[in-house]
């Protein structure tokens, strides 16, 4: 094989590493995240517009476990980054709707292991429960 087809071949080669390195690696728009979870009263789907650093739009529905919608509750979230001992200020979500909620800005300011701390107050009764997430860059 003479020289200038192994260079040909080599050079070839590189371009298709380097393309399929760069469609991996290629910024994606991100999708919500919707996690699902709840306690003994409700059940609870979370909605998170993006993970990363900065502020986060969260949307919240609340059930009773046969899927009612909870038309008289309040919802207030808290982001928490408990191995660095950091707790957000309690943000009361505004009810958009039966068993809808959104907090507009909820600021998760590092990346790492957050938990956003829920509160659901039916005036007859409080549950809370926690969300583990991972915020990245």
């Amino acid at each position: 094989m003479s020289a200038r087809r192994k260079s040909v071949l080599l050079a070839g080669g590189a371009v298709i590493v380097i393309v399929a390195l760069a469609w991996f690696v290629r910024p994606r728009p991100s999708e919500p995240l919707v996690l699902q979870t709840g306690t003994a009263q409700h059940l609870v789907t979370v909605s998170i517009d993006s993970l990363r650093i900065g502020t986060a739009a969260i949307d919240i529905t609340v059930t009773d476990r046969a899927g009612a919608t909870k038309d008289h509750a309040a919802v207030r979230i808290q982001a928490n980054l408990p191995l660095m001992g950091h707790a957000g200020q309690p943000i009361t979500a505004t009810a958009t709707g039966p068993g809808h909620f959104h907090a507009a800005s909820v600021p998760l300011m590092m990346t790492g292991q957050w938990e956003l701390r829920l509160s659901i107050d039916e005036h007859d009764g409080l549950d809370e429960l926690a969300v583990p997430i991972w915020v990245g860059g």
